[in-house]
Order: C-alpha cells, then structure tokens, then sequence
C-alpha cells in the first residue's frame, strides 16, 4: 500500500509555512514598496501634467497679451500719424495764412508809402513850380494863394 513518510511530510509542510511566512513578511513590504512607489511616480507625473498645462496656460495668455501689446502698438502708431497728419496740416495752414495777412499788409503798406511818396513829389513839384514862377513873375506876394492853386491844380491834372 502506500506508504507515507513522515519526512516528505515535514518537508511540505515546511514549505507550506515558508511559503506563508515569504508571504508574509517578503512579498507584502515589497510590494507594498512597489506600489508606494508607483503612487509617488503617479503623482509626480501628475505634477508634471499639471505644471505642463499650467506653463501651456501661461504661454497661451503670454502670447495673447504680445498680440493685443502688438495691435495697441500699432494703434498707437497710426493714431499718432494721423495726428501728426493734422497737426501738419494744421500748421502748413497757419502758416499760409500768415504769409497771405504779411502779403496782404506788405501790399496794403507798399500803396501807403507810394501814396506817401506821390504826395511828397507833388509837393515838391509844386514848391518848384512856385519857385519857378515865383523867378519868372518876381513875385512873392501871395505865396499861400500859389501854393492851393497848384494843388488844385494838381489834383485836377492827377484825376
């Protein structure tokens, strides 16, 4: 029959309680290890995940204000031009402006002064013609009577 010996039986038996005793005090700190340690490796990777969308955000909103930065840069500019625009066209009109008032008063002074100079020359004319006929007749009499009588005189013969 079969025979059964005691030392096959120790001997499973041994191997059935180093095997639960493996068990455990190996297999579970170990693997309680591993996982611990892939909780971390998770976590950190989340981290990353995390710190990876938040840099994306940042950058998102980084180029979103050099663009609005950009487009007011720009407004900026063409306001600015179009101000200097009118500016320039403000001044360029001052500026003519003036130059037509100098003109207007540079011509209205210039018929002054040849109003002026006519004025001088008759009188110098008639003081002449006076003087001439004063040699002529020899008379100095009446010297104011001469005088408006050339001016008359004169006045007639200019209109």
């Amino acid at each position: 029959m079969l025979s059964i010996d005691f030392n096959l039986i120790f001997t499973v038996l041994n191997i059935l309680i180093l095997a639960f005793l493996m068990k455990k005090f190996l297999y579970k700190p170990v693997l309680a290890i591993i996982e611990k340690r892939q909780a971390e490796a998770d976590e950190a990777l989340d981290q990353a995940n995390k710190a990876k969308s938040e840099a994306d955000k940042i950058k998102s909103e980084y180029e979103k204000n050099l663009a609005e930065a950009e487009e007011e840069s720009r407004k900026t500019i063409s306001e600015a031009k179009k101000t200097a625009g009118e500016e320039y066209k403000r001044i360029v009109s001052e500026a003519e402006t003036k130059a037509r008032e100098i003109r207007v008063a540079a011509e209205d002074d210039a018929v002054k002064r040849k109003a002026q100079i006519i004025k001088s020359a008759e009188k110098d004319l008639a003081n002449l013609a006076l003087d001439a006929a004063a040699k002529v007749v020899g008379a100095q009499a009446a010297e104011g009577i001469d005088k408006s009588l050339y001016d008359e005189f004169l006045n007639k013969a200019g209109e």
